[in-house]
């Protein structure tokens, strides 16, 4: 027996691999695998407003930068797996098709919590959450003052990709302009990513990733409560 042969042995003897079909799963355990696997994810914090003017503030997980020129985000208010129902943001961006991408840093996790709770229509999140409106210069949404980078965008299209428990619904945001906090910016006037202290969803027991933090890839303000935090997950979509 060869030396490849005996190794590939040996590898498969030691590791044990569960196949599982996506037609097996129910939309609930197949959101838990996905979201535990594709992890760290960032958050953003994206105000809009409906026809009406009335403000909306939701954080996404199921968000990210896709390209640079032109300068396009992507984030995602899925339908829900409970119900199956839609988000406020997604009928908002229909209507006026704008957003601010505000990313949260550590200090805002616990306001960016209280934001995702499934408020009636038509109330506004800021209020709710005590995070601070800021008006925005190009579009109507306003910006987060807490986030230290805020980016004004133009929605260029929003594509369904199903109507079953689950589905998402991608947000193409076109940046136009950004806000950086003079506080993480370097002498040369780059982000210091370290200064950022950006949060991530989701770790398997209960904490936030902290991407900002260069010692640790976790914060613990939540520590030990795992289901707040998968419930969390589930309130905005991610």
């Amino acid at each position: 027996m060869g030396i490849a042969s005996y190794l590939a042995m040996t590898v498969e003897s030691k590791t044990s691999m569960p196949t599982i079909h996506i037609s097996d799963l129910s939309p609930v355990q197949l959101q838990s695998y996905l979201n535990f696997a594709i992890a760290p994810r960032p958050i953003c914090l994206a105000s809009t407003v409906d026809k009406a003017g009335n403000v909306n503030l939701s954080p996404f997980s199921y968000f990210n930068i896709f390209s640079v020129n032109p300068p396009i985000c992507i984030f995602s208010p899925s339908r829900r797996v409970r119900d199956n129902t839609t988000k406020h943001t997604l009928e908002n961006v229909k209507e006026v098709p704008e957003c601010v991408i505000n990313i949260v840093n550590y200090d805002m996790v616990q306001q960016t919590s209280l934001s995702s709770v499934e408020y009636p229509q038509g109330v506004n999140e800021f209020i709710k959450s005590g995070l601070t409106p800021v008006p925005s210069q190009l579009v109507k949404p306003p910006r987060v003052a807490e986030s230290y980078v805020q980016m004004e965008c133009v929605v260029k299209e929003v594509v369904e990709l199903g109507q079953g428990h689950g589905a998402g619904n991608l947000v193409f945001a076109e940046i136009k302009m950004m806000h950086i906090n003079d506080a993480v910016l370097d002498a040369d006037g780059k982000i210091n990513q370290a200064k950022m202290r950006s949060t991530a969803l989701p770790k398997k027991n209960g904490n936030f990733a902290n991407r900002g933090a260069l010692d640790s890839c976790i914060t613990a303000w939540c520590r030990g409560n795992e289901r707040e935090v998968q419930a969390f997950a589930m309130r905005n979509g991610a």
